[in-house]
């Protein structure tokens, strides 16, 4: 019986996957996450997108987002997202409008 609970335990230990903010070089970040369960992989870049625009207003700057990427929960993956992004001050001649593309289907 013990056994069992160790393996529910490890399980859903292993369910969940978040990064948390990973410096990729100056003012350059990424996040990803994914959570078993039935969400979207939109729902898990919207988590993740939030969390870089509040972690760029943290230091008083914008987040801009240079890349994205997710899949949604099929037969053995779970759904996922990740966001490349950038933090930049609001002055900042970099900061405009993204424009996003139609992410191709996997």
């Amino acid at each position: 019986m013990r056994k069992i609970s160790y393996l529910g335990i490890a399980v859903l230990l292993t369910a969940c996957a978040h990064s948390g903010v990973v410096s990729m070089g100056p003012d350059t970040y990424m996040i990803a996450n994914s959570e078993w369960g039935f969400t979207s992989g939109s729902y898990q870049k919207a988590k993740v997108m939030k969390e870089a625009s509040e972690y760029c207003k943290s230091m008083g700057k914008e987040m801009l987002p240079i890349g994205t990427s997710q899949n949604d929960v099929t037969f053995g993956k779970t759904p996922a997202a990740e966001v490349q992004f950038r933090c930049l001050s609001p002055v900042d001649p970099e900061l405009k409008r993204p424009t996003f593309q139609p992410v191709p289907a996997q």
